[in-house]
């Protein structure tokens, strides 16, 4: 067959592919992803233009009912509190930061404690506004190594953490670019960073970080009333049976199909009082899941989660499919 012949059928057999939910494989794995035959040029307005766009219109609203200074470095304040009531010899855990009359407590564990200690030396206002550009610099970081464009800056959950100054979005950064040493560095800050370090497959690393939380596992519940209180409930399926246990087994049947997907999706949709820039876990695995995510709404993590279960068992399953298989022999073999 001449070779303009061949290349008309490879691209009529792609199409034909993309049509039943085969795309072209990611990162080389094969698996059939959401997005994954969308067109470069419909990706390119979505990613670069239109979401970012309504990310900039959640802001403008929020500007428009009242921003709050007083949050900016907050979470900051609460953590240097903590630490540094830790190294004065008293209970971390009494300490907090105020907003207006409501007390925030300080729920960090213990090795968080321990790692931001040295920083307390520190004047507050000092450290604050040093974790503030850190928390800018982690988020560049996180949005360059997605390879999505600088607009992401915008995403809400991301940007409400740096806003806050939340040792998440530096969590966030070491856990996708820090290599080994940065996956040990994020489970001390937090806790959540351990179920990506899994699925990213970064053994070493969880390895290393489990000899630290060895000794500090008794102390683990003095903290998760503070962690209750500090968020409200949390915005995971936490607490509520009725979407509690879909979201388990969403996440047990994605891992059978992708376990770095589940890995990263476990904490926003089941972690106890999980936080709203938690939302910003649905990053690493799908752009357009960590924008459905981005509703401020309790539950949303886990409905979206269980949503993309859903479709990415749809494409597996379509995958799979004589015809599908029929498809990629005829176009691994054109001649």
């Amino acid at each position: 067959m001449p070779r303009y012949l061949r290349k008309i059928r490879a691209v009529a057999l792609r199409e034909r592919l993309a049509k039943i939910g085969v795309g072209e494989p990611a990162g080389g794995s094969g698996r059939a992803v959401p997005g994954a035959s969308l067109s470069p040029d419909f990706k390119r307005r979505w990613l670069g233009f239109l979401l970012p766009g309504s990310f900039l219109i959640f802001w403008l609203l929020n500007l428009a009912v009242g921003f709050d200074g007083r949050t900016l470095g907050l979470d900051a304040r609460i953590y240097y509190h903590g630490s540094a009531a830790w190294l004065a010899g008293q209970d971390p855990w009494s300490a907090g930061a105020y907003l207006g009359e409501r007390l925030f407590s300080y729920a960090g564990l213990p090795p968080t404690t321990i790692l931001l200690a040295p920083l307390t030396v520190l004047p507050e206002e000092l450290f604050v506004w040093l974790w503030l550009v850190l928390s800018v610099v982690a988020a560049v970081v996180v949005v360059r190594t997605l390879q999505l464009p600088l607009a992401w800056l915008t995403y809400p959950p991301l940007l409400y953490g740096v806003v806050a100054a939340n040792p998440h979005v530096v969590l966030m950064a070491l856990v996708v670019a820090g290599g080994t040493g940065g996956g040990v560095l994020a489970t001390m800050l937090k806790v959540v960073a351990i179920p990506p370090l899994i699925g990213e497959r970064r053994w070493r690393a969880r390895g290393l970080a489990a000899q630290l939380w060895a000794s500090f596992l008794q102390q683990a519940g003095a903290v998760a009333g503070a962690i209750h209180a500090e968020s409200g409930g949390g915005a995971s399926a936490w607490g509520e049976p009725l979407l509690f246990f879909p979201a388990v087994v969403a996440l047990g049947l994605l891992a059978l199909v992708d376990l770095r997907a589940a890995s990263w999706l476990a904490v926003p949709a089941l972690f106890p009082t999980t936080q709203y820039h938690y939302a910003m876990f649905a990053l690493p695995v799908n752009p357009f899941l960590a924008a459905a995510m981005a509703f401020p709404w309790r539950g949303v993590p886990a409905l979206v989660t269980i949503g993309y279960a859903i479709v990415r068992l749809v494409l597996e399953m379509r995958r799979r499919s004589p015809r599908a298989r029929r498809l990629v022999r005829q176009d691994q073999d054109p001649g």
